[in-house]
């Protein structure tokens, strides 16, 4: 009789978790399907960034270069005018005496 009743009970359950399995399965291929879908959307969204990222570091040390070049033309500037002027001196000094 106890054998019964649990198979009775078992059966009950096996058959309602059954039903449920089946009825949530489109839902769940649905479910899945959207998220493969926002994963695929993601995924190219970070290969654009991933591109665009690329693209900038690539910029900065163009950027980086010519301005280390701008800085030391400068400093050459900066002394060539020095020494232009230490001339101009020179010149002047001469003329005084």
């Amino acid at each position: 009789m106890l054998n019964k009743n649990l198979l009775k009970k078992s059966l009950i359950i096996t058959f309602a978790l059954g039903l449920s399995a089946c009825s949530n399965t489109e839902v769940l291929e649905t479910s899945v399907a959207d998220l493969t879908n926002k994963v695929d959307t993601l995924s190219n969204q970070v290969n654009t960034l991933s591109t665009d990222v690329s693209n900038l570091k690539t910029q900065q040390q163009t950027v980086s270069a010519d301005a280390k070049a701008a800085k030391i033309a400068a400093e050459q500037a900066a002394i060539d005018a020095q020494k232009a002027n230490e001339r101009i001196d020179n010149v002047v000094a001469t003329y005084k005496k």
